[in-house]
């Protein structure tokens, strides 16, 4: 939750500043590995997606150092569904019934 931490920002030069934008991103986890792991205890996480870049200033303005926060209207959700191995096999075999039969209709319309 400190996307910042451990990062020193140390400007150049005169009239520069860092200008730091940060994305807070709603994460919803439901039945997974990840909560029996973490015990039952984590269902919904605020992940913090940092971007910074300095910017430069006119001689006649103060620089500042900026923090904005941008709260995502999307969040993300995931979710741990289990397929049985007959849904693999179902699946590989229409695969390949299908490009048997394109293969099979090219074939007959270059034999024309």
């Amino acid at each position: 939750l400190h996307p910042l931490d451990e990062n020193v920002y140390v400007t150049s030069g005169l009239h520069q500043a860092y200008h730091h934008h940060m994305r807070v991103v709603t994460t919803d986890f439901g039945d997974s590995h990840l909560i029996r792991w973490a015990g039952d205890q984590v269902r919904r996480v605020y992940r913090i997606l940092s971007n910074t870049q300095l910017a430069t200033y006119r001689t006649s303005i103060v620089p500042e150092a900026k923090f904005e926060y941008d709260l995502s209207p999307i969040a993300m959700s995931y979710l741990e569904v289990s397929r049985n191995w007959y849904d693999y096999s179902t699946g590989l075999l229409a695969i390949i019934g299908g490009c048997f039969t394109v293969f099979t209709m090219l074939e007959s319309s270059v034999a024309l």
